[in-house]
């Protein structure tokens, strides 16, 4: 696999952002109650993936394969900016997942080349090209490899085009399975307690749950009276929490939750512009622990009268109640907001088509 070097990545850059100036902001100029900045990237169709790694935040350009460097301060404004086309601009680059077994070091997904590769961002310079570390090809006849996360030595990965999930051994990649969903698998969560694997299935409005020890799958039934179609899942207090997006004409403002016995209990935002939320994402503040808030995406990716929106949410102490929400209109509407990457200082989100990387925070 070719990664573009510094000199000819850096014209690229510029090539793709020829109407697009990206100049450093500093945040000692920002205002006093300015608590939002969006991040110009470079031009491309589709900004996905955020991971962060030391004072660099990285973004996937799937239409065109290409990972975003985008070096932040403290308050996640972006100082630099380079952009490195991985393998070639038909490579789908799509998932991004920090590894804990190998610290500072990246898997993507490649969805139209069907691999799972293990970079090093190099993250001590914006302007240094990425470097592969590791390449493992989707064992057929699986295909379209979307979401990749780590699990101590295996990767649990979204087939989207073949529709199913994978598990492979990343140290011996020929101890695999492949297990078949129904359309479309997109992301994959393991549960705190029991230790089953569950994936959103957003085309069929279903959430399939895997055993890992005996191969069993089961399909549970998204309940049609909360919503439709889940996409965001992750693993979170006290078991597997997923996000609905609702349809091409109405969001319900709904995520659910699911217990060690698979009971799912359903949440629905009160306040004026969260009830009716298209919701895709979400994620845990870092200090969930005692804080007891989570943040949620609305996006308008399916629906164009839906609002893009982050929605931070306070729960009781024990999950079971909301007790607050608090909405944040994103600047830039009809970006179709993706995803959510929250650090110590800051909640991040992509807008998908407006090749921006939107920063929350509190200077």
């Amino acid at each position: 696999m070719k990664l573009i070097p510094c000199l000819i990545a850096l014209l690229f850059i510029h090539s793709i952002v020829a109407e697009v100036t990206i100049t450093p902001i500093s945040s000692k100029n920002l205002s006093p109650n300015q608590n939002i900045v969006e991040n110009q990237l470079p031009l491309a169709n589709q900004s996905h993936e955020v991971v962060k790694v030391e004072d660099i935040v990285l973004v996937s350009q799937m239409d065109i394969s290409v990972l975003v460097k985008v070096q932040v301060d403290k308050y996640g404004v972006a100082q630099q900016v380079a952009g490195f086309q991985i393998a070639n601009p038909t490579s789908s680059l799509h998932g991004l997942a920090l590894s804990a077994k190998n610290p500072g070091m990246v898997w993507i997904t490649l969805e139209t080349d069907n691999k799972l590769v293990l970079i090093d961002p190099v993250a001590s310079s914006v302007t240094d090209a990425p470097k592969v570390i590791k390449e493992i090809d989707v064992p057929k006849p699986g295909n379209g490899p979307h979401y990749i996360g780590e699990y101590e030595t295996d990767l649990w990965v979204s087939l989207k085009e073949s529709d199913d999930v994978l598990r492979i051994n990343y140290e011996n990649t020929t101890d695999y399975n492949i297990y078949k969903g129904v359309p479309n698998p997109i992301f994959v969560a393991q549960h705190p307690i029991n230790k089953m694997i569950y994936t959103s299935e957003d085309m069929s409005s279903k959430l399939m749950k895997i055993n890992p020890a005996t191969g069993e799958t089961t399909q549970i039934d998204v309940d049609p009276s909360a919503g439709s179609t889940p996409v965001g899942m992750i693993s979170g207090p006290n078991g597997i929490w997923f996000t609905l997006l609702g349809n091409a004409t109405a969001g319900t403002g709904t995520f659910g939750f699911i217990d060690q016995d698979d009971k799912i209990v359903y949440h629905k935002l009160k306040s004026d512009l969260g009830k009716d939320a298209a919701l895709l994402h979400l994620a845990f503040d870092v200090a969930y622990e005692t804080n007891y808030k989570m943040y949620l995406l609305s996006s308008s990716i399916t629906n164009p009268k839906a609002l893009d929106m982050v929605i931070k949410v306070t729960f009781n102490e024990q999950w079971t109640t909301i007790k607050d929400e608090e909405v944040i209109v994103i600047p830039t509407q009809q970006c179709k907001a993706h995803r959510l990457l929250s650090t110590q200082f800051n909640v991040f989100a992509t807008e998908l088509t407006a090749s921006k990387l939107l920063t929350l925070f509190s200077p």
